[in-house]
């Protein structure tokens, strides 16, 4: 640990540090030191908290609607005898601090070492060792004042602020993993900083999700609907138009929070936002169990724009309920083959059945297996209750 006490709310960092002790060069591979939500990793840390009780404080990870991430690009260090390598990580990725006491944390790594090939100077693909880092540390967390806040906040701030510093990816890490109610204004002017090129504005929008303040989500909800400069003028490169996925992004988030307050903003931007951006807003509207969001949905089932009809399959599939089966039935006859294809996927996710439509579908080939859903339906659909779906959030 950097330090034995902590404030309530304070980034705590521990630093891992590895050592050439040998006589040789050898090499291994890391990256920027945050979080992969991919348990099996071999080169990622654990660290496991407990409290003075031996009770594990909740887990901040995200849980992506999507799926966990399970790539990350790694860079390789080589360490010459007698040199060391350090990294910080930012414990607070692993647990949610949220009272004050003495805490305990089980810290583990194992990493595959390789040998440096002559010919290329480069590391070798194949371990020929591996080093395995164990560790018991502890330490307390103390009451704090927003004041005593502020200031363990400052270093950070003063690093995003500094367009000298070319990559704050630790401060940017700390203000969106720990967002304080004082950080607001900082985090919505990241999220709508024009074409930044020392952070990502998505990270600004998960941040001001985990606020978790009103205050936040209607920032969020701004993005959402384009009124931040930013989101509506920042562009994907000269002369190729507007780039919506900020506030893709910020629609999913809103989506995710699932508050009906958010609906008449996202049922109007289905009227209004371009194609691409309204597919977004139709797949969003799945996540709200709300009578005006099922009626968009099976409105845009009859488009005459094939990307609305699938969008809102889509949608219907994030809902999870019986009831929009029968509709997406009746799209397995739809004249696009695409449509079909979407309309299997969304009954073989809500169902777990599966009839084998095969990816380049003819007529009869759908017309066969729509059938086939249709019999399964009649057989099974007075008893049939969809799964009930793990909850998830990117934030």
């Amino acid at each position: 640990m950097e330090k034995q006490r902590y404030l309530l709310g304070e980034p705590i960092f521990c630093n891992f540090t590895i050592r050439n002790t040998g006589t040789q060069t050898f090499a291994f591979r890391y990256r920027s030191p945050s979080r992969v939500l991919h348990r099996d990793l071999q080169q990622e840390p654990r660290f496991r908290v407990t409290d003075a009780a031996g009770r594990r404080p909740a887990d901040p990870a995200p849980k992506p609607c999507g799926g966990a991430i399970g790539s990350v690009i790694y860079g390789s260090v080589t360490l010459p005898p007698r040199q060391t390598h350090t990294e910080r990580w930012l414990l607070n990725q692993w647990a949610r601090f949220s009272s004050p006491g003495r805490y305990r944390v089980r810290a583990e790594r194992r990493l595959p070492l390789m040998t440096l090939d002559p010919r290329t100077q480069g590391p070798t693909g194949k371990p020929v060792a591996y080093a395995q880092a164990l560790d018991e540390l502890t330490f307390e967390i103390e009451p704090a004042t927003e004041s005593q806040l502020q200031s363990a906040f400052q270093p950070f701030l003063a690093a995003l602020k500094d367009p000298k510093v070319s990559n704050p990816a630790e401060a940017v890490l700390v203000v969106t993993t720990l967002p304080q109610p004082f950080l607001l204004p900082e985090l919505e002017a990241m999220a709508t900083a024009p074409s930044p090129d020392r952070w990502d504005r998505k990270q600004a929008l998960e941040g001001l999700a985990r606020l978790r303040t009103p205050a936040a989500w209607q920032a969020i909800l701004r993005i959402a609907k384009g009124e931040a400069a930013a989101a509506v003028s920042a562009s994907k490169a000269a002369g190729q138009g507007k780039d919506d996925s900020l506030r893709a992004y910020a629609v999913l988030l809103l989506a995710e929070k699932g508050d009906r307050a958010f609906l008449p903003a996202l049922l109007a931007m289905v009227r209004t936002a371009p194609e691409g951006l309204r597919g977004d807003v139709l797949r969003a509207l799945g996540f709200f169990h709300d009578a005006r969001a099922y009626q968009a949905l099976f409105d845009k089932l009859h488009s005459a724009t094939p990307i609305d009809r699938m969008n809102a399959i889509l949608g219907l599939k994030n809902l999870g309920t019986r009831e929009s089966i029968p509709a997406l039935l009746a799209l397995l006859n739809d004249p696009e083959a695409q449509v079909r294809q979407v309309a299997d996927f969304a009954l073989q996710s809500l169902t777990g059945q599966k009839f084998g439509l095969s990816t380049k579908a003819s007529r009869e080939e759908s017309g066969r297996v729509a059938e086939q859903w249709r019999a399964w339906w009649r057989e099974k659909g007075a008893t049939f209750t969809p799964p009930r779906s793990l909850a998830c959030q990117d934030w």
